[in-house]
C-alpha cells in the first residue's frame, strides 16, 4: 500500500470513528439544554431572511438550519451524521420547517463553488 493510499484509509477510518461518536450520543438534547438559542440567534445576527440562501455545514440537528428556513431562506443542512440528519428532519417537520437534509462531510462538499444547488 502507498503512503497516499494509507493516508485515505486513515481518514476514511476516522471519519467513521466521528460518524458513530455523534451518532451514540444525544447531540439534539446538549443543543437544546447548553445553547438552546444559539442557532436562532445566529440566524437572527447574521440578517438572514426571505430568499436567502443558506448552507449550513455540520449542521448536525439542524440547530442554526432550522431557524434559517423558518426566517425564509433556503437551507441545505448537511452532515456527516446521518443519525443526526434524520433527528433534524423529524424536528423541522414539527416547526414547519422545508429545508434539505444532505449526508455530506465537511471537507468534501458535494456542491460546485458558488453553486446554487
Amino acid at each position: 500500500m502507498t503512503e497516499a493510499s494509507e493516508a485515505v484509509q486513515a481518514d476514511r477510518t476516522l471519519k467513521a470513528r466521528h460518524r458513530a461518536m455523534w451518532a451514540q450520543g444525544d447531540y439534539p438534547s446538549v443543543v437544546s439544554h447548553v445553547i438552546p438559542d444559539l442557532g436562532a440567534r445566529l440566524v437572527r445576527e447574521c440578517g438572514v431572511r426571505q430568499g436567502d440562501r443558506v448552507l449550513d455545514v455540520a449542521a448536525g440537528s439542524g440547530n442554526a438550519a432550522i431557524p434559517a428556513a423558518l426566517a425564509g431562506a433556503d437551507v441545505v443542512a448537511s452532515d456527516l451524521t446521518p443519525e443526526l440528519l434524520e433527528i433534524g428532519r423529524h424536528l423541522a417537520a414539527v416547526r414547519g420547517a422545508r429545508l434539505e437534509w444532505r449526508e455530506a462531510d465537511a471537507e468534501a462538499l458535494p456542491f460546485a463553488d458558488c453553486s446554487t444547488s
